[in-house]
C-alpha cells in the first residue's frame, strides 16, 4: 500500500524514496553549513586580530578569577576509596600553543584537543555568603582519539568523606573549601584524574538563554514549586524560567530529576545554539558566558574544544548519572552509593559506544531478506516479551504491534545486547507451551522451546527475521488508547491528530493540553499528551504541531516503515524522542525523564499512531 504525502494524497514508493533522499540531502547540508558557520566563527576568533584578542581577554578574565589553590588541586594525582580499581585518564594535551599580545596570534583550527577530564561546577556563589553551594557537579570526559565524549552527573547529596571534614554531602566540599576542595573530593571519590575545571554561576542560564532568544525544551510534566509553574509541552524557555527548570527538584525524582533536566537542557542548548544568526549573537553570547564562568582552560583550549564538539555526532555522546538509594541519617537526607555503584558509573562514563552507521543514505534501504509469513491468531491473555536481535531498529516494534493487535499483552519491547542474535526463537516457561506455540505461529517462527529462565513467552528476533511492510493491524477509532480524550482534543484541533493504538505496559493517560508554541514573533498550535508510568514521576509524551521545522525535528537514526520515515534522536544509549512528519504535521513520542523506555518501545508507539477523525 503506497504512503501518503503531507497533504494526505497517495504517493508512489519511488516518490517516497525521492522525498527520503531529499530529506537526507537537506539534513546533510544543514550539518555541513552548521560546521562551516562554526568553523568560520572559530577562524575569525583565532586569526581575526583584534576580535581574537578581545575573545582571549574575556577568557583571561575568567582565568584570573581562578584561585591558585585550584591549579594546585588539578596537579595532584587522584586517590580513591573505592574497592574496585578505576582506571584514571592522564592529561594528554595537544601541541603547545604560545599566546602573545601580537595581533597575529592564531590557533590551528583543525587541531584536535587532547584527552581530558573537566569538572563542571554549577554554583550560586556570587549571590551567597562565603562559597555558596555547588548544586551541580558534572565530570566531562573528552576522548578525541575515538571521537567520544561523556557527561557524568554526580548527585549533590551523595554522602562521601570530604578531606578534613569527615562524612558530608559532596556539595559541602565546595562550601568548606571552594572549587579546590571540590576537585580533591571528586578525585578521591571517583578516582578520575581531573585535568581542568569550569565553574558556572547559575545566572549563566538566564543570560545565555536571553541572548539566544530562548531554548526549546519539551517539558515532560506539570511543575509547580510555589513560585514558577510549568505546563507540559514543547516550549521556549529563557531567563528566569530557564534557570528554574534546571534547578528545581520539587518532584519525586528529587536531585536525580534535576541532574537529568540539566543534561536535557545542555543537549538542547548544544543542538539549538547553532542557529543561522549565531555569528551575530556571538559577542553577546561570549560576554554572557564568561562573566559567569571561572576556568583554567585557555582561549585556545576552548576554541579547539568548541570546534571538535560541534562536529561530534549525538550517538558519540554519552550521558551517565550516578543513581543510588536515599537514606535519612540524623534527620538529613543523603544519597548512599556503594563503591561498586560509583565504580560502575565511572566505568560506564569511560566506555565509548560502538561506532554505528546512522546516515540512511549509506544504507541500501532494503534488508534483502525474505519477509516473515505472519498468521492471524487469537492471542488473548498471552503475556509476551519481544527482543530485537536483528540489528535493525523497529523490527521488535512491528512484531509487538502485530501480536498486540491480536490480543497479546506485550510486557516489554527492547533491543538486545549484543545488537544481533543468530537465530529467531520463541521461549516459554513451564506450563505455557500452548501460548508459546501460538505466538510462534502468529510470527511465523519455527524454533519453539521451553526455558526455565524466562517468566513469560519471550520472542527473540534473529538477524534473518524481517517483518513485512504494512504489518500493523488496522485499528478502529474506538480502539485507540484513551479514545474519548483524543476525540475531545480532535474537536478543538486545527490540524490532523494521531493517537496511539499501542502503549507500553503500565502506562496510563495523565492529562493533555492544546496550546500555542511561541515561534519567532508568532505562534503555532500544538497538542501535548502525557502518559504516566505506574505511580512513578516518569512520563511518556506525545507532541503534535504543524510547525514542521521545530528544532525537535533534528538529525538522528532513520527507520523507514510503510512509507514513513521515523527519526530516532538521542545520545548514545539514551533515546530522547522519535519524530516523523505526516499530513503536514510534525509528531513525536518523547521518552520519560529517566530515559526508561527503550528505542523499540518508542518506535512501537510511533508506528502505532493512527489518525483521529475530527467530528
Amino acid at each position: 500500500m503506497p504512503g501518503k504525502g503531507d497533504e494526505g494524497m497517495p504517493v508512489s514508493d519511488s516518490h517516497n524514496e525521492e522525498r527520503r533522499v531529499e530529506r537526507v540531502r537537506k539534513a546533510r547540508w544543514k550539518r555541513i553549513l552548521l560546521w562551516t558557520v562554526v568553523g568560520l566563527v572559530v577562524v575569525v576568533l583565532a586569526g581575526g586580530g583584534g576580535f581574537y584578542l578581545w575573545f582571549r581577554s574575556e577568557v583571561n578574565a575568567s582565568n584570573a578569577r581562578t584561585d591558585p589553590a585550584v591549579l594546585q588541586a588539578l596537579q595532584e594525582k587522584p586517590t580513591t576509596t573505592t574497592s574496585t580499581a578505576i582506571a584514571t585518564t592522564s592529561s594528554t594535551t595537544g601541541p603547545a600553543v604560545t599566546e602573545t599580545s601580537s595581533t597575529t596570534t592564531s590557533v590551528s583550527i583543525p587541531e584536535t584537543p587532547g584527552a581530558m577530564n573537566i569538572l563542571v561546577i554549577g554554583s550560586d556563589r556570587r549571590y551567597s555568603q562565603g562559597n555558596g553551594n555547588s548544586d551541580t557537579l558534572i565530570v566531562v570526559h573528552i576522548d578525541p582519539k575515538v571521537g567520544f565524549m561523556s557527561v557524568l552527573s554526580v548527585p549533590r547529596d551523595l554522602r562521601v568523606e570530604v578531606p578534613g571534614h569527615d562524612l558530608q554531602k559532596i556539595n559541602a566540599a565546595y562550601a568548606f573549601g571552594g572549587p579546590a576542595l571540590a576537585i580533591r573530593t571528586i578525585k578521591r571519590v571517583t578516582g578520575i584524574n581531573i585535568n581542568h575545571y569550569v565553574e558556572v554561576d547559575f545566572n549563566a542560564f538566564k543570560d545565555i538563554t536571553t541572548v539566544l532568544g530562548g531554548v526549546y525544551i519539551d517539558v515532560d510534566r506539570r511543575y509547580d514549586d510555589g513560585q514558577i509553574q510549568f505546563e507540559p509541552g514543547y516550549q521556549l524557555l529563557k531567563g528566569s524560567p530557564a534557570l528554574w527548570y534546571v534547578r528545581t527538584r520539587h518532584d519525586q525524582n528529587i536531585d536525580f530529576g534535576r541532574m537529568l533536566r540539566q543534561q536535557r537542557f545542555i543537549t538542547a542548548l548544544r543542538e539549538q545554539a547553532g542557529g543561522w544568526d549565531l555569528p551575530f549573537k556571538l559577542p553577546s553570547l561570549i560576554n554572557a558566558l564568561f562573566k559567569n564562568v571561572d576556568t583554567d582552560l585557555s582561549a585556545n583550549d576552548i576554541l579547539k574544544l568548541a570546534y571538535w564538539g560541534v562536529r561530534l555526532n549525538g550517538d558519540r555522546i554519552k550521558q551517565v548519572s550516578l543513581v543510588a538509594d536515599t537514606q535519612t541519617i540524623d534527620g538529613i537526607s543523603y544519597v548512599i552509593a556503594s563503591d561498586r555503584q560509583i565504580a560502575a558509573a565511572v566505568t560506564a562514563s569511560r566506555t565509548s559506544p560502538p561506532v554505528t552507521q546512522t546516515e540512511k543514505e549509506e544504507e541500501s534501504g532494503s534488508t534483502g531478506l525474505p519477509t516473515t509469513a505472519l498468521a492471524e491468531v487469537d492471542l488473548s491473555g498471552v503475556n509476551v516479551e519481544v527482543l530485537n536481535g536483528t540489528g535493525r531498529p523497529g523490527q521488535a516494534a512491528l512484531a509487538a504491534l502485530w501480536i498486540s493487535g491480536h490480543g497479546a499483552t506485550v510486557s516489554s519491547v527492547v533491543g538486545t545486547s549484543p545488537a544481533t542474535a543468530e537465530n529467531t526463537t520463541v521461549a516459554y516457561p513451564p506450563g505455557l507451551s500452548s501460548a508459546g506455540r501460538l505466538v510462534a505461529q502468529a510470527l511465523g517462527i519455527d524454533s519453539v522451546r521451553q526455558k526455565t529462565t524466562v517468566s513469560r513467552v519471550t520472542v527473540t528476533l534473529g538477524e534473518s527475521f524481517a517483518m513485512p511492510v504494512n504489518s500493523i493491524p488496522s485499528v478502529g477509532a474506538d480502539l485507540l488508547s484513551n479514545s474519548t480524550n483524543w476525540k475531545t482534543f480532535a474537536k478543538q484541533a486545527t490540524f490532523a491528530l494521531e493517537a496511539p493504538a499501542y502503549l507500553p505496559l503500565n502506562t496510563r493517560y495523565a492529562y493533555g493540553r492544546s496550546y500555542d508554541i511561541t515561534v519567532g514573533k508568532g505562534a503555532k498550535p500544538a497538542l501535548k499528551i502525557v502518559y504516566r508510568y505506574k505511580s512513578e514521576d516518569q512520563y511518556l509524551g506525545i507532541m503534535e504541531t504543524p510547525w514542521l521545522d521545530a528544532p525537535a525535528a533534528s538529525a538522528g537514526q532513520e527507520v523507514t516503515e510503510a512509507g514513513t520515515v521515523y527519526t530516532v534522536v538521542g545520545t548514545s544509549g539514551k533515546v530522547d524522542h522519535v519524530w516523523w512528519r505526516r499530513n503536514g504535521v510534525l509528531y513525536w513520542v518523547s521518552n520519560a525523564l529517566s530515559y526508561g523506555f527503550d528505542k523499540e518501545e518508542l518506535l512501537a508507539v510511533a508506528e502505532s499512531m493512527t489518525p483521529v477523525a475530527q467530528p
